[in-house]
């Protein structure tokens, strides 16, 4: 069964980050759709590896506090990704 894992989109200098909230694992890209692409492979293969160990990716724990100010943020990109 997947969960739900909110994702907030924001430049950083010349990079943009693809930040997950509910685990904190985050990805960059030149674009947004590459920072966003690169962080759906990162989860994927978190989720896997822990899945190995017998523990869930959620073990990892949220993003920081910030992070989930910046998903209220209209100015940011959100998106929802589905864990493994």
């Amino acid at each position: 069964m997947s969960q739900a894992i909110r994702v907030v989109v924001f430049k950083d200098g010349d990079l943009f980050v693809a930040q997950a909230l509910e685990v904190d694992v985050a990805a960059q890209g030149k674009t947004a759709e590459e920072a966003s692409a690169r962080l759906n492979c990162v989860l994927r293969t978190e989720a896997r590896e822990m899945a190995d160990e017998g523990r869930s990716l959620f073990d990892i724990g949220p993003a920081p506090a910030p992070f989930h100010a910046l998903y209220n943020n209209s100015t940011v990109s959100r998106e929802v990704m589905q864990a493994a």
